[in-house]
Parts: C-alpha cells; sequence; structure tokens
C-alpha cells in the first residue's frame, strides 16, 4: 500500500484502487495480508466519506477483502479415543474437555479445582487463562462476555477421566497444574497434544477439539441455542434471550454425546466444519 501513502485522498479514485489491488495480488504478499490492507484503506475512506473529504468510497471491488471462513478439520469419536490413549495421562483430561465440552485451552489451564463438581457432572467456565507470547506474564481474566461464563454439563463417558484426575494430577486450588504444581501453561498441553497428535496421525489443531464437540454435540442432537450456550458464543443480551429456552436441555446433550461415543456412526460425522473466529 505505499504507493497510496503520499496521494491526496481526492486522488485516490477506484481505478487507482484496482491498479493497486491488482499489482499487490501479482506481487509476493500474502492473500491474507492484502485483504487486510484492502479492508483498512475501505474503513479510511468510509471515514473520510462521512467528514465531505470524499464523495465515494473508492474500494469498490467486488469480494476484495472479504474474510472467508476457513475450514477446521474435527476428530471422529474413534479419533478422540485414540488421542487420549496417546497422550500423557495429565493431559488426557484437557483433550476431553475441548472434544467433548467445547472449552478453549485457555478456559481448560483457568479451571479451578472448585469449578469442577465431581457430583453433578458440570464443569463451571469462570476464567480464561491468558498467556502472553512477546512476555512471560501469565494472568486469568474473566471471558469476553457473560455468556462465557456458564457451566458445561459432562458427558458421563468423560466423568472417571476427571476422577483420575482429580486424585492423581489436579492441584489444591487449580485443576491442571504442572509437575512443578504451578498452573498449567497452555503450551505445555499444546506441545503435548502435537506428540499425541503425530503418534496417532490426525490432522487437527487443539483448537479444532473445540470444533469437535461443536460438531458431535450436534449430531446428538443439540439445537443452535444450546451449542451457543454450551460453547459460551453470544452476548450478553443473546445469552439472555436463549437461556430460558434451553434450562436443563445441556445435560440431556451431555447423555446423548455418551452414547455417541459408544455407539455412534463416525462415518455419518461430517470432515470439517467450516467456523467464524
Amino acid at each position: 500500500m505505499t504507493e497510496l501513502l503520499d496521494l491526496p485522498l481526492i486522488a485516490i479514485t477506484p481505478p487507482v484502487v484496482r491498479s493497486w489491488y491488482a499489482k499487490a495480488l501479482l506481487g509476493e504478499g500474502g492473500k491474507t495480508s492484502i485483504g487486510q490492507s484492502y479492508r483498512f484503506l475501505r474503513a479510511v475512506m468510509n471515514s473520510a466519506k462521512r467528514d465531505g473529504a470524499i464523495v465515494i468510497n473508492p474500494c469498490q471491488i467486488p469480494g476484495a477483502g472479504t474474510d472467508k471462513a476457513k475450514e477446521r478439520g474435527i476428530a471422529t469419536p474413534g479419533q478422540i479415543v485414540d488421542l487420549v490413549e496417546a497422550i500423557t495421562p495429565r493431559y488426557r483430561a484437557a483433550v476431553l474437555l475441548a472434544a467433548w465440552c467445547g472449552l478453549r485451552r485457555g478456559e481448560v489451564c483457568g479451571l479451578r479445582t472448585a469449578d469442577v463438581d465431581l457430583v453433578d457432572g458440570v464443569v463451571w467456565v469462570r476464567k480464561n487463562r491468558v498467556e502472553l507470547l512477546e512476555s512471560p506474564k501469565k494472568y486469568d481474566k474473566d471471558p469476553k462476555t457473560d455468556a462465557g461464563r456458564r457451566p458445561v454439563s459432562v458427558p458421563p463417558h468423560v466423568m472417571p477421566y476427571l476422577r483420575d484426575h482429580m486424585k492423581e494430577w489436579a492441584g489444591r486450588d487449580r485443576f491442571f497444574v504442572g509437575k512443578d504444581g504451578q498452573p498449567m501453561r497452555g503450551n505445555a498441553v499444546y506441545q503435548a497434544f502435537v506428540r499425541a497428535r503425530v503418534k496417532v496421525g490426525v490432522d487437527v489443531s487443539y483448537h479444532d477439539l473445540r470444533h469437535t464437540g461443536q460438531t458431535l454435540a450436534a449430531s446428538a442432537g443439540a439445537t443452535l441455542a444450546d451449542l451457543k450456550k454450551r460453547l459460551g458464543h453470544a452476548s450478553a443480551a443473546a445469552s439472555l434471550r436463549y437461556l430460558h429456552a434451553v434450562e436443563g436441555r445441556d445435560k440431556e446433550v451431555a447423555d446423548q454425546l455418551s452414547k455417541l461415543a459408544a455407539h455412534g456412526n463416525a462415518a455419518k460425522l461430517p470432515k470439517t466444519i467450516i467456523v467464524k473466529h
């Protein structure tokens, strides 16, 4: 976009934008960065138009800058079993909570021991563990929305693993801790999962397990409202709209997930799911 930086706004016309965009696509830059640049330019020009500096927005290329959803791989119930068997036992519960309950990695690492109800079979998501790549700083923070702070019913077939984890590896305060007794690092979970994934030969990322949970819950009969509640999607206002409609349904979905784990036909499950981040 350097060739546009020194031009006055009125000189940035639709032909100029089309010329820049075409050259950019022929260059060495990636489509993602080009799309981001185009969206930034379009936003600047929209602001200029609102201020009366220009008459029309020159960014008029159909489809340019579109943020397309990417395909996410998902694991079958059988592959989840393989991953659990292949991974270091300390991390088995982390795989299962992502794959069958849809928890994010930060939510898994943020779980307190008190958040795991082994009697009623519910995991309470109250915090998200944040680890900054650019610094060693780590901390817990509240979910972005009220919908993110939620109870998640655990499928019955997962409960024995949570009980074993509570007995063998949980800390006094944290459900997931490292060998040093400190809060488990998200990167430790990731690295352990990568090793297991290589052993099993499954081409999914740890974050894909969350989308696996979404797909499996849908296969077990969950409605869109159920999925939003279970995975913590939606704004606080939207959460209130669907909360009453799904009261008590989450446990039913969890029960169906265990039936799917035991008798589910993996061939009926889609290999990928289109998601928006």
